[in-house]
């Protein structure tokens, strides 16, 4: 198994506004990409999108998603969170 390695993880996450009955919960979709690092979690970039992904939202996950892959390859570099 590689030292190195990039996983991508669909993840939701949760935002609360307000506060007693007013309080409200948003939720947000998106794609987690985790670095790992001798089995650790060393980074991670989580990449929003909405319920109708735009084409602005692929890219923005293919760009992150190839800096991810090519910290892989590169055994000097480290993560930037």
């Amino acid at each position: 198994m590689p030292d190195r390695q990039v996983r991508l993880l669909h993840d939701v996450r949760s935002v609360s506004i307000g506060t007693g009955p007013t309080r409200e919960e948003l939720r947000y979709s998106g794609i987690t990409i985790h670095r790992i690092d001798g089995g650790a979690v060393i980074g991670e970039t989580w990449i929003p999108f909405g319920p109708a992904p735009t084409y602005a939202d692929d890219e923005a996950l293919l760009t992150a998603w190839h800096a991810a892959l090519d910290w892989s390859r590169s055994p000097t570099d480290t993560p930037s969170m």
